[in-house]
């Protein structure tokens, strides 16, 4: 609410899946305190892509940006979003980088992995560190044109995480194009626990390839690393107790592996001394292994196998439906 765009330009609509602690109340003050500016809408289905759908079809602005839980944005936010779509009218979407952060000793070592390309490959989002602008494949907290919806369709609700890289890549095969600037700025925090850390991991991985099954242009090649990564372990582990070549190809494999984590790992030698260094490799490896893990099992889950009936008209275009809206 602290934005310093012209408060009569832009509305607020926060979507909540029916909080059980004190999100309404918190949220009834700030109506209280900002009157008319705030539209609390409720979202039964408590996902991710049901939420952003709800709020989608009850804007009314030019374009619509879409802020996420564990995230801040600072007061030049929408200001810098908009002067960048103005000046790049021929994007479909624009957005910024993100800085991750973290609370804790653990929260700090998983920041970094977050913001290294041996945590999260070539994404300019998380690992740019200097000015620059360009097109991209996708941004985050993304400002995208209202029309952009009618023309590809919604989130595909039946998607409980990455709902954003299968509507991201319906865009782009629409002709559409996501650009990025450094001008424009947030906040991520990443989970501060180990545990919290492993099970978003692997959740990610395993939405990843059930969202890929609407297109291979869904993901990008650094989403199957940790998959074709855990595969490959798993062939040549088995294969070494019968083949000397898979055993040698194993063991260099692994020294590959071992070479790249030591050696990303140094980094943060420079920021949080030695007593970080080992916690840092493990982050990075359960980052790695998790997402990896969870890619394989979504093989083996209901979601992938299930029919896409009702998820995709024949175009490519998700219906959007969403029932049960208050507002």
């Amino acid at each position: 609410m602290n934005q310093d765009f012209p408060q009569d330009r832009y509305e607020v609509i926060v979507v909540d899946g029916e909080s059980n602690d004190r999100t309404p109340e918190i949220i009834e003050a700030f109506q209280q305190r900002y009157p008319g500016r705030i539209h609390f809408l409720s979202n039964p289905r408590r996902t991710l892509a049901t939420g952003w759908n709800i709020g989608i079809q009850h804007s009314e602005g030019e374009y619509v940006i879409r802020v996420d839980g564990h995230s801040q944005i600072p007061a030049n936010f929408l200001s810098s979003t908009y002067r960048v779509a103005q000046r790049v009218p021929e994007a479909s979407c624009v957005g910024g980088i993100v800085e991750t952060k973290g609370t804790g000793f653990w929260g700090e070592v998983n920041a970094y992995v977050y913001s290294h390309p041996f945590g999260v490959g070539n994404s300019k989002f998380r690992t740019t560190k200097t000015d620059w602008e360009g097109y991209v494949d996708t941004v985050p907290y993304a400002a995208y044109k209202r029309e952009i919806f009618d023309e590809v369709g919604y989130f595909d609700e039946n998607l409980k995480r990455n709902e954003d890289l299968e509507m991201h890549s319906r865009i782009r095969r629409n002709g559409g194009s996501f650009f990025l600037s450094t001008a424009i700025r947030s906040t991520y925090f990443v989970r501060n626990t180990l545990c919290a850390f492993l099970k978003k991991s692997y959740s990610d991985g395993k939405w990843t390839i059930v969202a890929s099954k609407q297109g291979m242009d869904v993901l990008r090649w650094r989403h199957y690393i940790p998959l074709i990564v855990v595969l490959m372990s798993i062939i040549l582990g088995a294969a070494s107790f019968f083949s000397p070549v898979a055993l040698i190809s194993l063991f260099a494999l692994i020294g590959i592996y071992i070479v790249l984590l030591v050696g990303s790992s140094w980094g943060i030698v420079k920021e949080k001394g030695w007593k970080a260094f080992f916690p840092c490799m493990m982050s990075f490896f359960l980052l790695h292994f998790s997402r990896g893990f969870g890619s394989a099992a979504s093989f083996l889950s209901k979601q992938y196998w299930r029919g896409d009936r009702d998820r995709v008209h024949e175009e490519g275009q998700y219906d959007g439906k969403v029932t049960n809206v208050a507002r």
